[in-house]
């Protein structure tokens, strides 16, 4: 690896381009993707030894499970985000015929090493060779710099990148339509891929003026419009957008708001010091950047965007900064490459020396929420539940839909969010179930006669993830249903464990 990184971060760029130097371009950029796709698996090993490293993957996995037995995905296992990555999901379980969530990591490891790659191009085309593998190198560091719940997770992020970054390089190319298709990829992974648009536009405007942005906006609304009409207008439009408002208001901004900004951010910085550090010289040197005549003005208005697309709705999860990492990276490997390369190559190893403290830290490490004990009621449903049965899991443990390979009974894949009124990001004990939506409470008591769940499990006893704060009895007609046609069976691990009445 030292050898690596010392003759890629010291190599100055070819001025040449006869046939010879573009033969040992191709070879060399063949090379760096393989040494991405190498540290990819290596960084990420802990993808095969960790069964659940965050509940958003184990929501996923339940969306996927209800795609592949042919549900509808809005109206049987809803989200407030687009449909891209539960279909990634879906796709990664049919791929490896396994439903374990090292099957879309597998996913996740090439998206990452994708990224890595788009950005060494990119890095390449504006400051040479030595930044390509900079850019490479750093960017694949970075997407493991921090807890193993964001770092090392298949989210949405890691999905979205890929696609954001090569609508970047397609928009300095001059190519509108497929930049705005790129976006539009991106949007369908996470809604904040759309504000990659902001440097594209400006790209394309630079490059084609007006048409060019017509020609952008075009390649970005056509996919969305097709998705739009092959999942259902309504559905997509009110899960993505309408249905967010309570999720993106800037009303809950507060002293724990405030806090957890400030301890995140901080932290992600100093977890990633080598791709931040030398922003100041970027900064500084961005008007002596000009490249195929354009500047560096576009990568600062790519890191924008993605400053406020972690901004957006004042919830500071750690892989929200993700997005951070391709611009920043760029930068970082432009101010290396006009700088020594003491500095350059000692950036680079610092960086590597801490990418692998964090991945080994995949292997054991839990800084935030504890995975809760799901397996035994798992367990015990998949013992007990027949082939069609479906199951209502009040609370917020999809791990259980999950691993047990049942079906929800609802859309709602977690209540505590959608109708305990307790939003992710909040101070659970928060909880104001009375400010729901009386829309969403009929669409759950509708699913509940559509599909009566053979099991109730009410995981407020177990104080699971806040679900304390919105337990059944705080809602007299779930209560009453429970009452009426439910009876107490177990507890298993706190989880209150109930089964419907033989009629």
């Amino acid at each position: 690896m030292d050898t690596v990184i010392t003759s890629a971060v010291t190599t100055p760029k070819a001025g040449a381009s006869t046939p010879a130097a573009t033969s040992r371009r191709r070879r060399d950029l063949a090379r760096l993707a393989l040494v991405l796709l190498v540290l990819a698996g290596a960084l990420r090993l802990p993808a095969f030894f960790v069964d659940v490293f965050n509940s958003d993957e184990t929501f996923l996995a339940t969306q996927a499970q209800v795609i592949r037995e042919g549900g509808n995905l809005y109206e049987e296992a809803a989200d407030r985000k687009p449909p891209l990555v539960p279909y990634v999901y879906a796709g990664a379980f049919d791929l490896f015929g396994s439903t374990d969530l090292w099957s879309v990591r597998v996913l996740a490891m090439l998206a990452a090493a994708l990224t890595g790659w788009l950005v060494a191009l990119e890095a390449r085309r504006r400051y040479g060779r030595r930044a390509a593998w900079a850019a490479g190198l750093l960017c694949m560091f970075a997407l493991v710099a921090f807890a193993p719940q964001d770092g090392q997770a298949a989210n949405f992020e890691i999905f979205m990148l890929p696609a954001m970054t090569a609508a970047v390089l397609l928009a300095r190319r001059g190519r509108a339509v497929s930049a705005g298709a790129a976006v539009a990829v991106a949007t369908l992974a996470k809604q904040t891929g759309a504000a990659t648009l902001l440097p594209v536009l400006y790209l394309v405007w630079r490059a084609r003026g007006r048409r060019g942005i017509t020609d952008a906006l075009g390649g970005f609304g056509v996919p969305l419009a097709l998705v739009a009409l092959a999942l259902g207008p309504g559905q997509l439009l009110y899960w993505t957008v309408l249905g967010n408002g309570s999720y993106v208001t800037v009303e809950t901004a507060s002293t724990f708001v405030l806090s957890t900004f400030v301890l995140m951010s901080l932290g992600w910085v100093a977890c990633n010091l080598p791709i931040v550090w030398r922003l100041p010289v970027a900064w500084r040197d961005r008007r002596d950047r000009v490249r195929d005549g354009l500047t560096d003005y576009d990568l600062w208005l790519w890191l924008f965007s993605a400053v406020i697309s972690v901004m957006i709705g004042l919830r500071f999860f750690g892989h929200y900064y993700l997005q951070l990492v391709p611009p920043l990276v760029l930068l970082t490997a432009g101010a290396l490459s006009r700088g020594s390369k003491r500095i350059a190559i000692g950036t680079v190893v610092f960086a590597a020396v801490a990418a692998v403290g964090f991945s080994a830290a995949g292997y054991f490490m839990r800084p935030f929420d504890l995975e809760p004990n799901y397996q035994s009621v798992s367990k015990y449903l998949a013992t007990h539940v027949d082939q069609g049965d479906r199951v209502l899991v009040w609370g917020s443990v999809p791990e259980i839909y999950w691993a047990s390979g049942t079906r929800p009974a609802t859309r709602f894949v977690t209540t505590n969010g959608f109708l305990g009124g307790s939003d992710p990001g909040r101070p659970a004990e928060d909880a104001a179930p009375e400010e729901t939506s009386p829309v969403v409470w009929d669409w759950f008591f509708e699913d509940l006669a559509a599909h009566p769940p053979r099991y109730i499990l009410d995981t407020a006893p177990a104080q699971i993830r806040g679900s304390q704060w919105a337990p059944i009895n705080r809602f007299p007609r779930l209560e009453s249903v429970v009452q009426t046609h439910y009876s107490y069976v177990t507890s298993i691990d706190g989880i209150a464990v109930y089964e419907r009445n033989l009629d």
